[in-house]
């Protein structure tokens, strides 16, 4: 079977767009943007409101970067930071197969994968009620059984299973994080475990590192460069 060159070219530059992008390379640096450190702050507020309102659960700081974890430089005001420090992660659960149907009743169930595409996650035709794991438009949905890595994004409200993560940036751009996350995946292939099928973990996830950039550089690098990259890509 053949592959058509100009499909395999336009991935090809796609991937490197990508890559440049995430390391600050395709985006003048403007020093009047806000520092990500403060963005930081930002987001360190924002959690603990919301621990103080009952809505997240306040957890265990995560390790240090440290130097041998990074694995290229950021420009200045950017920052190495945890997923998990930055973000809201929520692992997916198996319900009751009682509460699985496929008349309707209850929120749009999803698995694992199935229904992933290019960018946001089609139909299912499951529905699951007595659910606890719901994800919306705020979250990226991640797979993370066999295979792993994947990541789509969400319009609507939906229940996950196991094979699913749901994660949700604070005051970042979704898109820009998920367009990262999409760039790495071979890091989650990398740190998979198990012998019948690869899985990752909670602690993976919360793990892993993201250059940060400050929040309006997040949104010059989504549209100025990889939204323009995904059209030229669809030509």
């Amino acid at each position: 079977m053949k592959t058509n060159t100009l499909d395999f070219d336009a991935q090809t530059l796609r991937e490197k767009i990508l890559d440049l992008a995430m390391r600050g390379k395709l985006v003048s640096q403007d020093p009047n943007d806000e520092p990500a450190s403060v963005l930081l702050e930002k987001i360190k507020t924002e959690k603990e409101q919301l621990i103080k309102e009952k809505k997240i659960k306040k957890s265990k700081p995560l390790p240090e970067i440290t130097d041998d974890e990074k694995p290229f430089e950021i420009p200045d005001g950017w920052e190495w930071v945890r997923l998990g420090d930055v973000s809201e992660i929520i692992m997916g659960q198996a319900p009751k197969s009682n509460d699985v149907n496929e008349h309707g009743e209850g929120i749009e169930f999803h698995q694992g994968k199935t229904e992933f595409t290019e960018t946001i996650i089609g139909k299912s035709s499951k529905y699951v009620v007595n659910t606890s794991r719901i994800v919306d438009s705020n979250y990226i949905i991640m797979a993370v059984r066999a295979p792993v890595g994947d990541v789509n994004l969400i319009d609507r409200e939906i229940s996950i299973g196991r094979g699913l993560a749901g994660i949700a940036p604070y005051i970042s751009n979704k898109n820009y994080i998920f367009y990262y996350l999409e760039s790495i995946k071979k890091y989650f292939e990398n740190n998979s475990t198990g012998s019948t099928f690869k899985a990752i973990n909670g602690n993976i996830i919360k793990n892993t590192i993201v250059p940060l950039p400050p929040l309006s550089e997040q949104s010059r690098i989504f549209y100025s460069t990889i939204y323009k990259s995904e059209r030229f890509a669809k030509v």
